[in-house]
């Protein structure tokens, strides 16, 4: 019997722990969208897909902390983080390597009251026998590892990626 009522306690904590923690989780706004006149060559978005790859990677490093709403932010409650793309500025080819720099920012909000904000900055040259669009796409990933790294402290005005 003692047994029986442990157990039950046990489960009731666990659901009581997974309910509260599914109210602490951020909501992404998705998809994840290129600001209005970003510098971003058209080739780049129409071949690589980096917005479609940046929204994936996005989703799948903070799976444990934020779960992705397609609503607009202002009907959005609670905690929402908003990214977008500002620039994706490539150069090169396979054979001189490629040279890229990428910007994003973003913001988090509380209950639609703007809380903190980043700039992100990912700069790179590499790939060698790699398309451009591999390189860039893995690069938007490795953006997503320093997002997910501010969001345990967001400051606002943080520079995130290299050099933040």
């Amino acid at each position: 019997m003692r047994v029986f009522v442990l157990i039950c306690l046990l489960v009731a904590g666990a659901s009581v722990s997974s309910d509260a923690s599914a109210a602490d989780r951020i909501r992404l706004q998705v998809p994840v969208t290129v600001v209005d006149g970003a510098d971003i060559d058209a080739e780049i978005l129409d071949n690589c897909d980096v917005a479609g790859n940046f929204n994936t990677a996005l989703i799948r490093e903070l799976r444990k902390v934020a779960e992705p709403a397609q609503a607009p932010l202002a009907d959005m409650h609670g905690r929402v983080l908003k990214v977008e793309i500002v620039d994706a500025i490539w150069g090169g080819n396979w054979f001189i390597e490629h040279t890229q720099t990428l910007r994003v920012r973003g913001a988090l909000y509380q209950d639609g009251t703007r809380v903190s904000g980043f700039n992100g900055v990912m700069q790179g040259r590499g790939g060698g026998l790699t398309s451009g669009c591999f390189q860039m796409n893995s690069n938007f990933r490795a953006l997503t590892w320093h997002i997910k790294r501010w969001l345990r402290n967001p400051v606002d005005g943080a520079r995130i990626g290299q050099g933040g």
